[in-house]
């Protein structure tokens, strides 16, 4: 009797242990319900923001590669979005910068402001020491990579050696929202929250009247005039 009891008790901590998944256990498994972004072909399902042509900027590379080549000092804005538009979504995307880079992952983007990051949050894609901002300083750990940009830092910093590939995943159900990087999460945080207004109150997105304001939007990377690399881009709509 006391064996038959200890092996239920076994059976019933492996039950449990099997419900008890992480984030991106469940992520792993519903991969069924996952659509690709960017088919490693074409640029089909992207365009330019505020209709700007792409062509020659953002190319499609050998292996299922999105490259922004880079563009001409002073020219505008080459950034770019999906067709579609997302509300709760689980966003999956792997890059790779040289030196020097600085890009991003933009949600809940609309058009119409001269940039995207005028209304979408930003998921910072940077090379984290060796960027230079425009007057040739490094720039701090709100704007590191992975950060609630400009807003709050990473609480690690999880990038890998400069041309190597990272994994990065946002996840946003609501006003909550996730920043994983390389299999840590990296930041977590509620739009519109008392904690969040305070936080814009104190940034420069205090002047953005549409900033985190529209719900829903396309998904945009952006051409900060540096060179960088994604591939496997796939999201998951909650």
């Amino acid at each position: 009797m006391y064996k038959y009891y200890l092996i239920s008790l076994a059976s019933l901590f492996l039950s449990f242990s099997a419900c008890k998944k992480s984030p991106e256990t469940q992520v792993s498994n519903s991969s069924e319900e996952w659509v690709s972004l960017f088919d490693g072909k074409t640029l089909n399902g992207w365009r330019g923001y505020n209709g700007v042509s792409i062509e020659g900027v953002w190319v499609v590379e050998e292996g299922g590669v999105l490259h922004l080549v880079g563009r001409p000092k002073k020219s505008p804005h080459v950034n770019i979005i999906t067709e579609a538009r997302y509300d709760d979504f689980d966003l999956h995307f792997e890059w790779k910068v040289e030196e020097g880079t600085n890009s991003g992952v933009m949600f809940h983007v609309g058009e119409g402001p001269k940039q995207p990051y005028l209304t979408g949050p930003e998921y910072q894609v940077l090379d984290n020491f060796g960027f230079r901002s425009g007057k040739g300083e490094p720039v701090g750990p709100k704007e590191h990579t992975a950060s609630n940009y400009a807003i709050e830092a990473a609480a690690s910093d999880e990038t890998k050696p400069i041309g190597e590939w990272n994994e990065s995943s946002i996840v946003v159900q609501g006003n909550h929202v996730e920043y994983w990087l390389n299999g840590v999460k990296t930041m977590e945080y509620e739009m519109h929250s008392e904690k969040w207004n305070e936080q814009i109150a104190n940034a420069k997105f205090s002047k953005w009247k549409d900033f985190a304001t529209l719900g829903e939007g396309h998904i945009g990377l952006q051409d900060h005039g540096h060179r960088v690399w994604f591939r496997n881009l796939k999201i998951k709509e909650l």
